[in-house]
């Protein structure tokens, strides 16, 4: 499993502002085609597995019951805040978690994504907020990791947020 070290690009989760979950939102059809297309060559693509992600409410904050909506198979995803939580120690209530702050790059900032200068990453750079494909606490919202590294929600169609993708590689691929 790969996750990207930066925000790579600022989009918003949908382009419309309505109930919305991972399954049916513009940034998954984004990641999966033209992100895909235009961030690996053919080969580095026959590389990437297409994986079952579990989009079931235990992936999402428990105290929040919103529906994670059906599973889904991906090529590139974001993590779940089951995922974030076990992997970067994401929680709502950790507001000094470096661990899981981001750094937009400079691309995505120049798109529009939002850094403070207040907080930094584990590598002292200005961190963003990032998106989870977690459904947040209300049906229009999804979950991030906020600047300072804890669990919040987002208005999907926020363009400021920033994308850090997971996918996971055949490490027997004859690109390796």
């Amino acid at each position: 499993m790969l996750l990207s070290k930066y925000g790579l690009d600022a989009k918003p989760y949908n382009t419309k502002n309505s109930y919305i979950t991972w399954e049916e939102c513009t940034l998954r059809t984004w990641l999966n085609s033209e992100f895909l297309k235009k961030a690996f060559s053919a080969m580095e693509r026959s590389a990437i597995l297409t994986m079952n992600v579990d989009n079931s409410s235990g992936q999402g904050y428990s105290e929040w019951s919103t529906d994670g909506g059906n599973n889904t198979r991906d090529q590139v995803f974001l993590l779940s805040y089951a995922e974030a939580n076990r992997y970067l120690g994401v929680t709502y209530d950790n507001g000094n978690n470096t661990k899981s702050r981001v750094a937009p790059t400079a691309y995505a900032l120049a798109q529009g994504a939002s850094a403070s200068k207040s907080y930094k990453t584990e590598d002292d750079e200005t961190a963003g907020w990032w998106w989870l494909r977690s459904p947040g606490y209300y049906g229009s919202y999804e979950a991030v990791v906020y600047r300072d590294g804890s669990l919040r929600g987002s208005i999907v169609d926020i363009g400021a947020n920033v994308v850090r993708p997971v996918l996971w590689v055949n490490l027997e691929s004859d690109i390796f």
